[in-house]
Parts: structure tokens; sequence; C-alpha cells
């Protein structure tokens, strides 16, 4: 179960949990996939390492099925951050630097997302064993069983799974940008963007896609905390204080 249900005034209803060090100045969100609910800390002992505080999104699912698009659901997201940020400068509570996110299994996509429509909140993002699941088919297909990493087809069909109706009914004749074109603008910054895409299973596997992804998550966390919470200068600075 998670910790803290809370309902936005957008309608939305999001389910949260808590883990690692409170009061950090470096906050992480980590987007829990549609299997998945409750709280997840991939490795305790790492998370109290770095350290930051962790906040678990889990799905907004109903009778099963998600009931929030991506997009809905990163923009509730922000609402809820925004909130807290407004909340802290009243009661003289240290802001956050800017966020990082991670996602994992088919929580990569609202990862994603919230990087992609909320630049000026989150500053890195990490996606972890992606499956994009229905979302991002499209025709695209999966890559290959014992192929590796493929980061130009992931990249592809995660530009194709923000790609919604709704989003390329939103396109202007002035050349504003869809969702996609945005997520293919820094899908490539190394700096910003971290995809761990670990050898995908053969189909007569006994492992489920979920705990494949929990291993590869579990295994990477060290690499991912260290990614999403740099903050880019903050080495420089640290050395000239030396």
């Amino acid at each position: 179960m998670a910790d803290l249900h809370t309902t936005l005034p957008s309608g939305i209803e999001l389910a949260l949990s808590n883990a690692g060090t409170p009061f950090a100045k470096h906050l992480v969100i980590l987007c829990n996939p549609r299997e998945v609910t409750g709280l997840v800390d991939p490795d305790p002992v790492v998370t109290a390492r770095h350290p930051v505080p962790l906040v678990v999104v889990d799905p907004v699912v109903q009778d099963g099925e998600v009931a929030v698009t991506p997009t809905q659901h990163a923009d509730a997201i922000a609402e809820y951050v925004r909130q807290a940020r407004q909340t802290g400068a009243r009661t003289g509570a240290q802001d956050f630097r800017r966020i990082g996110i991670v996602g994992w299994g088919s929580g990569a996509l609202l990862a994603a997302t919230l990087m992609v429509e909320h630049p000026d909140l989150f500053l890195k993002v990490a996606l972890v064993a992606p499956d994009l699941g229905e979302e991002a088919t499209h025709d695209e297909p999966l890559p290959a069983v014992a192929d590796g990493p493929s980061n130009g087809t992931l990249d592809d069909r995660l530009a194709r799974g923000l790609e919604t109706e709704e989003d390329t009914a939103e396109l202007t004749g002035d050349g504003a940008a869809s969702i996609a074109d945005r997520w293919a603008a820094i899908a490539d910054d190394e700096a910003v963007v971290l995809v761990i895409d670990p050898e995908r299973l053969p189909e007569d596997s006994e492992t489920t896609p979920v705990e494949w992804a929990t291993d590869a998550l579990a295994g990477s966390w060290d690499r991912v905390l260290e990614h999403v919470q740099q903050v880019p200068g903050e080495d420089e600075e640290q050395e000239e204080r030396a």
C-alpha cells in the first residue's frame, strides 16, 4: 500500500510512498510500472549511501486498467510538486533543486513524459528495463531476443509511445513541436538521459517481465542515483570551495 493518497484539484488521485533520507537536497521520483504498487526501494543500503528523499509513484489504475494517459499522470505529478514547493516556501523549508526521475518497466513512459512536459521541474531521467507495452507498439517490433541494448530502436519506440492522437491534434501551424519530437531532441543527450536496457528475456523464460525489470533496477540502482542527482556545475563548485 502507498503511504499517501492525495486528490489534486485536477481530480486525479496520486498514490505515493516515501523512502530514503528526508530533507536532503536532491529529490528523486521513482515511477512504478503498471503491475507494481506500494513502496519500492530497489536497494535501501544504496539509497541511504547517497542520500536522497525517494518518492515512489504508483500507476493510476482502475479495474485493472491504467486510468489516465502518461501526459495526464505527468501533469498531476507536476501539480503535486509545485504545490509542495509553495507549501515549503510558506513554511521556510529548503527547496529542492530540480528533481531527478527514474522510470522502470512500463513506468519508463511516465518518466520520459515528465522530462519532456515539465523541464522546469525535472533535471535528469533514467529509464531502466523499459517496457513500453501496448502504448508504444505502433507496428514497431521489439528488439530481437539476445540482440542486447538497442538505443535507436528504444528511442524510436519511446517517441512513438509518447505520440498520441490528442498530441497530434494539438499541433498548430506555427511549427509547435509534438511531444515525440521534444523527446527526440533530448534522447541522445547522455548528460540528461540514462537508458539501461538489458538483454531481453527469451520467450520460454520462466522469469516474468516484472522480475526481469526488478533485477535490472536493483543491479543498476547505484549508477541510476548517481546519474539523476548530479547537478551540472556542482562538482566544479565543490572543487572551488575546497
